[in-house]
C-alpha cells in the first residue's frame, strides 16, 4: 500500500508543474511601451511641445518666428529675431563702422565700401582706380597734379612754375642761369627790402645755377637818374649789400662768395625821362662769374666810404 501512496503523490505533482508551466506560456496582450506611448502623445498633442521652449534665445521673438535663433544677449533685434542692419548691408549695426552705406554698394566685414588701391577714397567714388601707392589724390582719387610743369619740382617749391617740359631746372624748378637781373621796388631813398618785394627777390634769385668751386655771384646795384650822383652812388652800393644779406639768410650761401658792387645811376638801360624807363633803371644785378675776372672794385662786404648813406647829401 505504501509504494501507491508515493506512486500517486509524485503523479500529482508533477501535474501540478506541467499545468503550472503551460498557463504561464499561454499568449496574453502585452502593456504598451512607455516609448509607444510617449510617442503616441506627442503626434497627438504638438502643442505641449512647443509650449516648453518659446524662445530659446530670449529675444522676445518665439523661435517658430525667429529668423536668427541664436542672437546675443540683450542685443535689439527686429521682428525677425535678428539683429539691426538699418544700411541693410549685411553687416548688423553692432559691428558696422560704417552706418549709412547706399544701397547696392559691396562692403568689407566691417561694413564699410572697398578701397582697392588704398588711396583713401572708396571704390564707388573713385574715378581714378590703380592709383600707385603713396600718391596723394583728390576727393575722388585721382593724382593731385603737384607738378603742373612737370619738371620735377612740386607746385609749392617751385619758383618758375611754367618751365617748358625738357627743360633742365634746379631745386627751385628754375632754368639755372648765370645772368639774373631783378627790378624790386625800394622805398624812396631807401635800401630796405619791403615784405611785398620778398615774393617777387625769392623767385628771381632762384633762377641762379649752382656755384661751382672757383666762381662768384657779384651783385651790383643800379639807380635812375633821380638825385644826385653821390647819393645815388651810396644808395646802390647799400642796396646791393640789403640784397647780398637777405641772399645769405634765405638761400643760405657762403657770405665769402657773394661780393657787392655800387653802380649808380650808371650804366642805364632804358630812358631816365620816363617812369617807365627810371624803373627799368632801378635795378639788381646777380652774375656768376670765374673769380679771376671778378671786377676789381666788387667787394665782399659794404666799404666804409659807402656807409652812413643820406639820400639828402650832395
Amino acid at each position: 500500500m505504501r509504494p501507491s501512496l508515493f506512486l500517486c503523490t509524485v503523479t500529482l505533482s508533477l501535474s501540478s508543474i506541467f499545468s503550472t508551466s503551460l498557463f504561464a506560456q499561454e499568449p496574453s496582450q502585452p502593456p504598451q511601451s512607455i516609448a509607444e506611448k510617449t510617442l503616441t502623445e506627442k503626434s497627438s498633442q504638438p502643442e505641449k511641445i512647443s509650449s516648453l521652449y518659446k524662445d530659446l534665445d530670449q529675444d522676445g521673438v518665439a523661435d517658430k518666428l525667429d529668423h536668427c535663433l541664436n542672437s546675443l544677449p540683450n542685443q535689439k533685434v527686429n521682428q525677425f529675431g535678428c539683429e539691426s542692419d538699418e544700411d541693410n548691408d549685411g553687416v548688423v549695426d553692432r559691428l558696422d563702422q560704417c552706418l549709412k552705406t547706399p544701397a547696392g554698394i559691396s562692403v568689407n566685414k566691417f561694413g564699410c565700401e572697398g578701397d582697392a588701391d588704398n588711396d583713401g577714397v572708396f571704390d564707388s567714388q573713385d574715378q581714378c582706380p590703380g592709383t600707385l601707392p603713396g600718391v596723394e589724390v583728390n576727393k575722388i582719387g585721382c593724382r593731385l597734379d603737384t607738378d603742373l610743369d612737370r619738371d620735377g619740382i612740386l607746385n609749392e617749391k617751385d619758383q618758375c612754375p611754367g618751365t617748358p617740359i625738357g627743360v633742365t631746372v634746379n631745386q627751385y624748378g628754375c632754368e639755372p642761369k648765370s645772368l639774373v637781373v631783378t627790378n624790386i621796388v625800394f622805398d624812396t631813398g631807401s635800401y630796405v627790402i619791403r615784405p611785398d618785394q620778398k615774393p617777387i627777390l625769392d623767385r628771381d634769385i632762384s633762377q641762379l645755377r649752382t656755384l661751382k668751386e672757383h666762381e662768384r655771384i657779384v651783385i651790383t646795384g643800379f639807380t635812375d637818374a633821380l638825385g644826385s650822383e653821390r647819393s645815388n652812388m651810396k644808395l646802390s652800393w647799400n642796396r646791393a649789400q640789403a640784397t647780398k644779406d637777405y641772399l645769405v639768410r634765405k638761400f643760405d650761401y657762403d657770405a665769402s662768395k657773394i661780393l657787392v658792387l655800387g653802380k649808380g645811376e650808371t650804366n642805364p638801360v632804358a630812358s631816365n625821362a620816363t617812369k617807365a624807363g627810371r624803373k627799368q633803371n632801378r635795378r639788381i644785378s646777380f652774375m656768376v662769374m670765374d673769380q679771376q675776372i671778378v671786377p676789381n672794385e666788387a667787394v665782399a662786404t659794404l666799404p666804409e666810404k659807402m656807409k652812413h648813406y643820406n639820400r639828402y647829401q650832395e
